[in-house]
C-alpha cells in the first residue's frame, strides 16, 4: 500500500497543473516569424539581414533606418555594447569617433560617395568616451547615391586587434531615382 501511495505521489509531481500558455510558440524558431501578431507591432530586430539594412562584424554596430533625401544618402545607426555579452566589461568605457574619410561604396565597386557631416558622434582625431552600459545613436549624411544604385557598403577603414571600425555590407536602399520629402537638419 505504501508503494501504490508513493506512485502515486510520483506520478502526480511528475504532472504539470499550470495552464497552457495562450498562443506559445513550440520551440524559439516561431518568435520570429512575421505572421505572429505581435510582429507587427514589435520593431525590427537588428541587424536586419532581410530589411536591407545591411550586417556589420561588430555586434555593437547596428543600421536602424536608411533614408534618401535630394541631397542626402542618411544612415541612423547605434552603437552601443550587449551587457548579456559574456566578454563584455559592463562598467568600463571606450572611446569612439568617426573618419572623416569613410566613404559609401556601391555594390560593383565602381562608386564611391563621400561623408559630408555627422551628428552625434565626433569625427577623427576628436573622441568621444561612453560607457559600457549607455547606447548611443548618431547620424552620417553621405553624398547622394546616383540613380539606380540600391545596394551598398560603408567602409570607414580597416579594423584590426586595436580598433573595431564602422563598417557595414549589404546595405540596401529602394527608389534611388526619386528624393525623399523629408530633408536633413
Amino acid at each position: 500500500m505504501k508503494a501504490l501511495a508513493a506512485l502515486i505521489l510520483l506520478v502526480s509531481a511528475c504532472t504539470s497543473h499550470r495552464p497552457s500558455a495562450v498562443n506559445a510558440p513550440a520551440d524559439g524558431a516561431e518568435y520570429y516569424l512575421p505572421s505572429q501578431p505581435l510582429a507587427v507591432t514589435k520593431s525590427r530586430l537588428y541587424p536586419d539581414p532581410q530589411g536591407g539594412l545591411g550586417h556589420s562584424q561588430d555586434p555593437d554596430i547596428r543600421v536602424t533606418d536608411i533614408r534618401l533625401t535630394a541631397s542626402y544618402t542618411v544612415l541612423y545607426m547605434t552603437f552601443g555594447k550587449d551587457k548579456n555579452d559574456r566578454n563584455n566589461n559592463y562598467w568600463s568605457t571606450s572611446s569612439i569617433s568617426f573618419n572623416p574619410k569613410a566613404v559609401l561604396v556601391s555594390s560593383d565597386g565602381k562608386k564611391t560617395y563621400s561623408l559630408i557631416k555627422t551628428e552625434g558622434i565626433p569625427t577623427s582625431p576628436g573622441s568621444r568616451d561612453i560607457r559600457n552600459d549607455e547606447k548611443i545613436t548618431f547620424i552620417l549624411y553621405f553624398e547622394r547615391l546616383d540613380q539606380g544604385v540600391e545596394t551598398f557598403d560603408l567602409f570607414e577603414c580597416k579594423s584590426d586587434n586595436q580598433n573595431s571600425c564602422f563598417n557595414v555590407e549589404g546595405m540596401t536602399v529602394q527608389g534611388s531615382a526619386g528624393a525623399s520629402s523629408q530633408l536633413p537638419k
